[in-house]
């Protein structure tokens, strides 16, 4: 395994946080910018967080995690969740289409008054929108 690098900004940051706890990043700063190093808030504190100056959350314990967590509780809520029953004037989730003709002759009788039905309920449907345009209109 290659020894890891070390990186001078974030040794001054250390260096200055071991010497100074409650030093202030503004300071830190403009101390690192004239000394030519790059400083970063993420830096700083991650620095914070590597002397144990504040306090961390073991990693995969954010906000993903958390989302990815909740979404499998409804996921499974929802697999467990009872029937939950409909509006007033809402059909059925698993209403039988009335295409589906058995084999016999009620069930087709059946199918056919069926879509009697619904091609009437959308004929009102249209011609409501029909007059409303046309109101709209003149």
């Amino acid at each position: 395994m290659a020894a890891k690098k070390s990186n001078p900004a974030m040794d001054f940051l250390l260096e200055t946080l071991k010497s100074n706890r409650d030093a202030v990043y503004k300071d830190v700063a403009e101390a690192a910018k004239k000394k030519k190093l790059d400083v970063y808030p993420i830096m700083w504190g991650r620095a914070k967080a590597l002397l144990g100056y504040v306090k961390v959350a073991p990693r995969g314990q954010g906000k993903m995690a958390k989302a990815k967590a909740t979404a499998a509780a409804k996921t499974a809520a929802k697999i467990a969740a009872p029937v939950v029953k409909r509006g007033p004037g809402r059909p059925r989730k698993n209403a039988v289409a009335p295409t589906t003709f058995g084999n016999s002759l009620d069930s087709i009788v059946a199918a056919v008054k069926g879509s009697e039905q619904a091609r009437a309920k959308y004929r009102s449907a249209l011609e409501r929108i029909h007059a409303i345009l046309a109101d709209a209109l003149a």
